[in-house]
């Protein structure tokens, strides 16, 4: 069998760890043959076409997430013309809700995988050309003779027994920067987030993360993200990893997703002692209005929050920038223009503010 990956990001600089996660399961396999095809939003559909065309899969499989997911539908609709026979399989946060009206209105997406698809999709390729046999696939949604079929949600409990993305020779390494989960889920249940859905937390061990960083200092690489939704959950765990991170000053950079709420003594301690630049830090602020916040369930008081980006932002060893989001309900353009300029004066010389909407 012949398997495209179509690795569609906003941009050069970003590179999405869907592909390299889930070819790690599989790569001893000598069933499945793979093929990349690399493009970003902002080049020509055509030219992704004609290179996907050309190379005549078998299997066509993506993921798509908010920013991607309009390019990829033109691009998909129009391979799926030139060739009909080919199976569609996505995967990503798009589709982490109810996937029946996306489903039977594109019609040449044959499947989609909804949740954590490593264990899914290794599963689904032995039976990629039998939908017959797909009702037992965990997560696996589709349409098979009008009817609708939904398997649920997939989820990988035993995070730590997985190859990691960085063993897979579809890693990319010319990246600015590489990504990695220490740990998997997120204790908050915030409705404007797909992370926020009650997944329990799994978290790898210190000595796994640390043969990751050793491997990825080794490539060269200078920044890595930390893509754990909450780093600072569990306060002895982010002590942890705090020092570990220390252990690599100068040779690696670490960006971090904080919530400003969740900074015990303990913690404020640590992060007063680290190196100079050694850490970029994202506080999640998201609202200065209490019920918005209480609408949207995020835990965390908006005191609390507050308190703590008045912290970071008060240590110079550290670059912190605070995030907003435009719209939550209950919010408007009036009461988050004002937001904006609130949180700027808690600390206009060290602090940046990014907007989502």
């Amino acid at each position: 069998m012949r398997l495209l990956w179509l690795d569609l990001n906003c941009s050069y600089a970003h590179s999405s760890l869907a592909l390299p996660a889930l070819h790690a399961q599989v790569m001893h396999r000598t069933d499945v043959e793979w093929a990349v095809v690399r493009t970003t939003t902002s080049e020509a559909i055509g030219t992704a076409v004609d290179t996907i065309y050309a190379q005549r899969p078998d299997v066509i499989a993506a993921t798509a997430w908010l920013f991607t997911h309009e390019h990829l539908l033109h691009i998909i609709a129009r391979v799926k013309a030139l060739l009909p026979h080919a199976t569609v399989i996505l995967g990503g946060p798009e589709f982490l809700g109810h996937n029946e009206p996306y489903l039977h209105h594109h019609p040449e997406i044959d499947c989609v995988l909804r949740g954590e698809g490593e264990e899914s999709f290794a599963q689904w390729l032995d039976k990629w050309n039998n939908p017959e046999a797909w009702n037992n696939i965990t997560g696996l949604c589709y349409i098979q003779n009008g009817t609708y079929h939904d398997n649920g949600l997939a989820r990988v409990m035993d995070f730590a027994s997985l190859h990691t993305p960085e063993e897979s020779p579809l890693f990319t390494w010319s990246k600015p920067f590489v990504q990695v989960e220490t740990t998997r889920g997120c204790f908050n249940s915030c409705a404007f987030c797909v992370s926020g859905m009650g997944d329990p937390i799994r978290t790898l061990p210190l000595e796994d993360i640390r043969r990751r960083l050793d491997h990825i200092q080794a490539q060269g690489i200078r920044d890595v993200r930390i893509l754990d939704r909450t780093f600072n959950y569990h306060p002895r765990h982010a002590i942890e990893l705090l020092q570990l991170f220390a252990e690599y000053h100068p040779r690696l950079r670490f960006h971090l997703e904080m919530h400003p709420a969740l900074l015990p003594q303990s913690v404020r301690e640590v992060l007063s002692e680290m190196p100079d630049g050694l850490l970029h830090l994202e506080a999640g602020i998201q609202s200065l209005r209490q019920e918005v916040l209480n609408m949207s369930t995020r835990k965390g008081t908006l005191k609390e929050s507050l308190d703590g980006l008045r912290f970071l932002c008060s240590l110079p060893n550290l670059i912190t920038h605070a995030d907003l989001i435009a719209g939550l309900p209950g919010d408007n353009f009036k009461n988050f223009a004002k937001t904006i300029d609130n949180v700027l004066r808690l600390g206009p010389e060290n602090i940046t503010v990014h907007t989502f909407c």
